[in-house]
């Protein structure tokens, strides 16, 4: 366990470390191997265990004389494994179980569902050996985060997908239905885990893919620091009532077997630096595999104005040759809402 930055010495942190390893394995004599292993007297025990208490890494029931201690809501865990012959369920389940046990069974789903799915594409398509996976969980949130040593997400996307840039890779990810492996997975694990959880951000590179639930939309940023390998961050507020049943309610057809129908693209990672969407090619890039769903939510927000062409190809062309997909632009303003109107009317 990361924890306890309070403690005054590296023997306290030992044996508080030593109780709540013993607590979480279910050790009954956890008090006496305490006293044995470090030479303590009982009553020095019982100063570590109410330390720890009052940090939250406890809690304490009963009288003084008959206390029973067990996990607190603070907890945290961190390990690297090799990922070949690795299994995502085994590793939630056995190392990092106790971290979300007492969560209510919709924040729990959410949690299995992100830590599985987010692994399992470490193990398939990282191209990696090793992955470091951390879990912090405080009296707000719980923070997961994976990082395997691999190729990095989007230079893998851009290679296998034949793309110019790994920034197209991000756009791609956003869209959902992006896999490098159609055979065995259906692309649909980060674009579900990234609309579950409050905040969701991928590292790899110079480049972050970020999705904000506040700030309701994707965004790409370019960092100094290049990141080998890919990292995963995801945070979800204990306080959450969103369920993993209504993200996917969200996307899917009740009435088409809950098929994957609808996506939201958001039409502002299309831009690079310097850009404005202009031109028909900038506008295929938005386009590019939409035509796997029913329903396309075209989010301007944090875009300006579009080009003729632009428009015209997405309202127009488009559209004419695609008329079973409902193309629906949300966040527009006046000047984009005339390009979208002026293409329509041809």
């Amino acid at each position: 366990m990361s924890i306890l930055p309070l403690a005054k010495t590296k023997r306290a942190i030992l044996i508080r470390r030593f109780l709540l390893n013993a607590i979480k394995a279910g050790d009954s004599d956890y008090m006496v191997h305490a006293m044995d292993t470090f030479d303590l007297t009982r009553q020095a025990v019982h100063r570590n265990l109410s330390e720890l208490v009052k940090l939250g890494f406890l809690k304490a029931s009963g009288n003084t004389s008959g206390r029973v201690y067990s996990l607190g809501p603070i907890r945290s865990h961190s390990k690297q494994m090799k990922l070949k012959g690795l299994r995502e369920s085994d590793v939630y389940l056995r190392e990092f179980g106790f971290v979300f046990s007492e969560l209510s069974r919709e924040l729990e789903n959410i949690c299995h569902y992100g830590f599985t799915e987010i692994l399992n594409n470490a193990i398939d398509h990282s191209c990696g050996k090793l992955v470091d996976i951390s879990v912090e969980r405080n009296l707000d949130s719980i923070r997961v985060e994976i990082k395997d040593d691999g190729e990095g997400i989007f230079r893998h996307i851009a290679r296998i997908m034949k793309l110019n840039d790994p920034r197209e890779s991000i756009l791609e990810l956003s869209k959902g239905k992006l896999t490098t492996d159609p055979d065995n997975h259906t692309g649909q694990g980060i674009f579900f885990t990234s609309r579950a959880f409050d905040k969701f951000s991928i590292f790899s590179g110079d480049l972050v893919f970020s999705h904000d639930d506040k700030g309701q939309f994707d965004f790409f940023l370019h960092v100094d620091n290049d990141h080998s390998g890919t990292k995963v961050s995801m945070e979800i507020l204990l306080a959450s009532t969103r369920s993993i049943k209504d993200v996917f309610d969200e996307f899917t057809d009740a009435e088409e077997d809950l098929a994957f129908n609808k996506t939201v693209v958001p039409v502002k990672l299309a831009l690079y630096e310097g850009e404005q969407l202009i031109s028909r090619s900038q506008a295929k890039r938005i386009l590019n595999r939409v035509e796997k769903f029913k329903t396309v939510i075209l989010d301007f927000q944090g875009v300006s104005l579009i080009g003729q062409g632009f428009g015209d190809e997405i309202f127009r062309v488009f559209a004419t040759r695609n008329p079973q997909i409902k193309l629906i632009p949300v966040n527009v303003n006046e000047d984009i809402l005339r390009s979208i109107k002026a293409a329509i009317a041809g």
